[in-house]
């Protein structure tokens, strides 16, 4: 059996960022990461974003806010269904410390600005300013695999 060795390319800090951006603008489904007295938890969340790269996720509840009482360290991951194998996926993996965003915050109005759809007004607001992303992309020609930082 003979393996492959993909070539991969390096994108400078803009495009990086850039390509993040793009990538995750155009979905609006992710997985939500956190841990603390709820156990470890996976999440699948509806977010947003703004050009800096901080998102946004409105949500009802649940064993996440738990944990974020208590650490606000998470991960959210956005990405592609796998292709043919598992080598073929493109996404990203965000990270940061999130906060839970009071209703009547400049914070909560300028996200309620940026939000694209409409939503139930009792939910709760979760900001993730992204301290470094990890970026996958295994479908196009690139095979980029890279970290970005703030």
């Amino acid at each position: 059996m003979q393996t492959t060795m993909l070539e991969q390319q390096t994108l400078n800090k803009e495009q990086l960022r850039q390509a993040i951006l793009n990538f995750a603008k155009g979905r609006d489904t992710g997985f939500l990461g956190t841990t603390g007295p709820a156990g470890l938890r996976v999440s699948p969340v509806k977010y947003f974003m703004d050009d800096d790269l901080n998102i946004y996720i409105h949500s009802k509840g649940g064993s996440k806010f738990d944990n974020l009482s208590s650490s606000r360290e998470v991960c959210l991951l956005v990405s592609s269904p796998f292709k043919d194998d598992f080598h073929q996926i493109k996404g990203v993996q965000f990270f940061g410390t999130a906060q839970v965003v009071e209703p009547n915050s400049e914070l909560y109005s300028r996200a309620e600005e940026l939000c694209p759809w409409r939503h139930d007004y009792d939910v709760k607001l979760i900001y993730l300013p992204c301290d470094r992303a990890i970026y996958v992309d295994r479908i196009s020609l690139e095979h980029i695999k890279q970290e970005w930082k703030r």
